[in-house]
């Protein structure tokens, strides 16, 4: 018996000392665009920036995995690593291939490029071309759909009439399918929606495609997140500094069994969204939750029953995209869990918001 103890007690020393990670039940994405100092530092991360997220990934024992494979494991609710992290990458900008390429082919990491393949067709600078792709696919890169042509998907033209709309979206969604599929040569099951916005409308129709979408949402991926709109952590400007990427790479999951409304494109006259969150019992410390909107603590939080939080602004959301984030405390120590949700305003008119 006391050989057995001790048997079992080297075992658990070694599996500590792999590095190896308890079982968890959620995952933190991470979504970045450039890697680069010379480009827009509100979708961008610097080479230095990037450098310190993968060493500090690595010095701390932390999963990294393939994209796909996560969102199998939590479609069907299996165990992932407790420090998990997937790495995914929107535009298929060139500095993918210069920066991000040769330090992760060096680990033996990969990441998922989602591409707007009408840019790439077309040669566009600063995008990558089919030929890099391929290289980087040999060497466990995903490529996986984010339309053809980059648009505000979710915006009927004027005078569209919805089933119009339904119809041209599908086939801007299809044929960046297909280009993928003929340059790669591996079919997309995943889909980044332009700008992080998506209507319940979308949703349908990524659905129709069996495809799994991902926002720009943040907080990590669990089993009864949406799987139209799975969260991603934003890797960008100040957003991708060490300590708030050390905050948010150590996340779990808060775990909202529904979130209502399920559409975030709201009616013009509702200015203060109402947001009802189903937590799951026995999870919730009611005086440990703390909601922000566009990071403002001007929020009012009411239960409605021990697992049911209702939250709402106590002013007029602006038009363009909003956002209610969700944080509590858990009981593995410095680390948090998160929820966020979004939501988009038209302007008084009708008319939609500018964008950057």
């Amino acid at each position: 018996m006391k050989n057995l103890t001790f048997k079992l007690y080297v075992l658990l020393l070694l599996i500590l000392a792999s590095g190896y990670s308890l079982a968890g039940d959620s995952c933190v994405v991470l979504q970045y665009h450039h890697f680069s100092e010379d480009t827009p530092t509100v979708t961008s991360v610097t080479p230095k920036q990037f450098d310190q997220h993968l060493d500090y990934l690595k010095k701390n024992g932390f999963s990294v995995l393939p994209l796909k494979q996560v969102v199998s494991k939590i479609r069907n609710r299996q165990p992932l690593p407790d420090k998990c992290v997937s790495l995914s990458v929107d535009d298929a900008y060139v500095s993918v291939y210069q920066t991000a390429y040769p330090r992760l082919k060096k680990l033996g990491w990969s990441m998922t490029v989602f591409v707007n393949t009408k840019a790439v067709d077309e040669g566009t600078k600063p995008y990558m071309n089919w030929q890099q792709m391929r290289e980087m696919s040999q060497h466990g890169f995903s490529f996986e759909n984010h339309s053809n042509t980059h648009d505000h998907l979710i915006r009927l033209k004027s005078n569209e009439k919805l089933e119009d709309w339904q119809q041209r979206v599908a086939e801007d969604i299809l044929t960046a399918q297909n280009r993928i599929t003929q340059e790669i040569g591996i079919s997309p099951t995943l889909f980044s929606h332009p700008y992080g916005e998506y209507s319940q409308d979308l949703l349908d129709l990524i659905q129709e495609f069996n495809l799994t979408g991902f926002g720009q949402q943040s907080g990590p991926v669990w089993p009864d997140a949406n799987f139209g709109a799975l969260p991603r952590f934003p890797m960008a400007s100040s957003y991708a500094d060490l300590p708030g990427f050390i905050t948010k790479v150590n996340t779990i999951a808060l775990p909202v069994v529904q979130a209502l409304p399920e559409e975030p494109l709201l009616a013009l006259d509702n200015k203060r969204p109402e947001l009802i969150l189903q937590i799951k019992p026995g999870i919730s410390a009611k005086s440990n939750i703390n909601c922000y909107i566009n990071g403002s603590s001007n929020v009012s939080l009411i239960w409605a029953d021990d697992n049911t939080l209702i939250v709402t602004p106590n002013f007029n959301l602006p038009a363009g995209r909003s956002r209610t984030n969700c944080t509590m405390s858990s009981t593995k120590r410095g680390r948090f869990h998160w929820y966020s949700h979004n939501w988009i305003s038209r302007k008084a008119d009708g008319s939609w918001y500018q964008e950057y």
